[in-house]
């Protein structure tokens, strides 16, 4: 009695024990979970910090952080922060559709979580980056369907800042401004005075004076315009944001130059000159936009003295964006490719997981169960397949490393040619600045293909077809080439492999250059189809045509024929001088 006794007491000692256990494990896991939360938290706070001070590559770092410590699939508030920090970082850095593509991506996040705050604060950022690629009327729409969402703060705790209404009533207004729509522009504008007002957000306040004042400008309204002007500098000036009350002071200049009362406008310039010179590290932006308004006014009045000293501080600021610039767009595009890498490595590593877990489970199959080996075979195949795919994915991904490194190589030589010459020799120094910025549009142009390229079909924003008409008329319009296109409807559908949608549009790109460049043609015609399992790509121009026999191939059209090979087909050209081109290139689905 007294053992069965024992026995049972120390039963119940066990199960208190496990029991206690248990409730430590979970408090110390509950525990970790809250750490981690306040650390990430931490890192978004010190990330706006170095946005603030216009510090994006330090930024980036930051959100490095915060990219290894979330789940990648993961939907959740953090990881909509993520995106959208990134987003801006990349708008701030002039790297237009890299942003337009995170913001897309948060915007897909907003609608999973069905969160109105984070969806207005979505079509915020797509707004302003269609805005800054010359699509001002397409973010007319997409800021109107923020503001469908978007409402007055303040926002539950979990959020950090996010988009407000006079943010998407300001973007807005700007975009009306941008289309020459000065009365729906000063509506909005007015809008986001009143927004601002309600929260008591001066910069708000001054932004939205500043844009008035612009507008009432352009209509010539020029009393008007100064009073807004002098109002969002006031405002500016007491709130400590510098940089708009810089913005304003340029343009309360323009209004007394219009008025021909020259002693306000030196009054004016001067105040502005004095804020850059006691806050040096002003945003480059606005101190550019009051230089080249000063600078105007000098060149009109003839006040050489003064526009040597705009002039020379321009060139100063010039120079110091081009070093900055070159610095962190290193910095960004490097930590990106990281973080590319790193989700594609994650990809591999589960995809191999898998692999192994497949291998264990076929082992046990083939020990009695027949019909469990043959079904492991059928999901072992379905798993290399997706192993394949990211194995091709990461060795695009390295392609993509490969190219941008040695495109920044030369951005840094060119940068340093320009650094050198910008004194001695400033019409090279403006050469080397040009192929600094054809370079750069290259490099995500490229990026861009490759990032397309790499999406399922049926996840792609933009189609096949689309990409090959938009680029075709766009280049060959400049060169007066009209291009006739014919691509088979469903063609999609056949081209579903990374490998073969790269390499076609390479190819077709590649084809289009050749004309634009040395062709001379009127007209040029593109065929996509597909015949009994082959697709048939043709492209004919009726240019100058040449003699293959008497040219030295370039690497174009060796790239072309290279591509063709690793789609397992061929490809042939067919010219004759003063007859026109024809590509021939034919290879199996």
């Amino acid at each position: 009695m007294i053992y069965k006794s024992c026995l049972i007491l120390m039963c119940c000692l066990c199960f208190a024990m496990g029991i206690s256990a248990q409730q430590n494990q979970l408090q110390q896991d509950d525990q970790s979970a809250q750490h981690i939360s306040a650390y990430i938290k931490n890192c978004f706070n010190t990330a706006d910090e170095f946005m603030d001070a216009e510090q994006y590559d330090s930024a980036q770092i930051w959100l490095n952080k915060i990219h290894a410590l979330l789940p990648v699939k993961n939907i959740s508030l953090d990881n909509y922060f993520l995106l959208t920090r990134q987003a801006e970082v990349y708008y701030y850095n002039n790297l237009q559709q890299l942003g337009l593509q995170e913001s897309r991506r948060g915007l897909a996040m907003a609608e999973a979580l069905n969160d109105s705050i984070l969806l207005a604060d979505s079509y915020n950022f797509i707004g302003l980056f269609f805005m800054n690629i010359d699509s001002a009327a397409q973010s007319v729409k997409v800021f109107n369907k923020g503001l469908r969402f978007t409402k007055q703060p303040p926002n539950p705790k979990q959020y950090i800042s996010l988009s407000k209404p006079h943010h998407l009533h300001g973007n807005l207004a700007e975009a009306y401004f941008k289309l020459g729509h000065f009365d729906s522009a000063s509506y909005h504008y007015y809008l986001s005075l009143q927004k601002a007002a309600a929260i008591n957000w001066h910069r708000g306040i001054a932004v939205a004076h500043s844009g008035l004042g612009d507008v009432f400008f352009a209509l010539h309204s020029i009393d008007s315009a100064l009073m807004h002007y002098t109002e969002g500098a006031n405002t500016a000036i007491a709130s400590n944001d510098i940089d708009v009350a810089l913005i304003c002071y340029g343009g309360m200049a323009k209004c007394f130059h219009a008025m021909q009362q020259y002693s306000s406008v030196l009054t004016n310039l001067d105040a502005g000159f004095d804020l850059l010179t006691r806050q040096p590290n002003i945003n480059r932006f606005y101190a550019l936009v009051f230089l080249n308004t000063a600078i105007d006014i000098y060149t009109t009045e003839k006040e050489l003295h003064r526009l040597v000293a705009a002039l020379e501080l321009k060139s100063k600021i010039g120079k110091e964006n081009i070093d900055d610039n070159n610095r962190q767009l290193q910095t960004i595009l490097n930590a990106s490719m990281q973080n590319e890498k790193r989700i594609l490595t994650l990809q591999v590593s589960e995809a191999e997981r898998k692999q192994e877990l497949a291998n264990t489970r076929l082992i046990l199959a083939l020990i009695g169960f027949t019909f469990l080996a043959i079904g492991f075979l059928v999901y072992r195949y379905f798993q290399n397949q997706k192993l394949a795919v990211s194995k091709i994915r990461q060795k695009i991904s390295q392609d993509l490393h490969d190219d941008i490194g040695a495109s920044l190589s030369s951005l840094q030589i060119y940068g340093a040619i320009a650094e050198k010459t910008l004194t001695e020799d400033p019409d090279k120094a403006m050469k080397m600045i040009k192929k600094i910025s054809d370079q750069s549009k290259q490099v995500m142009e490229n990026m861009n293909d490759i990032v397309w390229s790499m999406k399922p079909h049926a996840m792609a924003t933009v189609s096949l077809e689309a990409k090959i008409k938009n680029y075709g008329v766009e280049l060959l319009s400049d060169k007066n080439i009209l291009l006739h296109y014919h691509i088979a409807a469903g063609i999609e559908h056949h081209l579903k492999d990374m490998i073969a949608r790269k390499n076609i549009l390479l190819i077709i790109k590649e084809a289009m250059n050749n004309i634009a460049k040395y062709s001379k043609a009127t007209e040029a015609y593109l065929e996509l189809s597909v015949i009994n399992g082959n697709c048939i790509l043709n492209i004919t121009d009726n240019g100058v045509g040449f003699n293959r026999t008497t040219i030295t191939p370039g690497n174009g059209l060796m790239n072309m024929e290279r591509r063709a090979l690793e789609l397992k087909g061929k490809l042939s050209i067919e010219s004759t001088a003063g007859q026109g081109t024809i590509i021939r290139s034919i290879f199996p689905v």
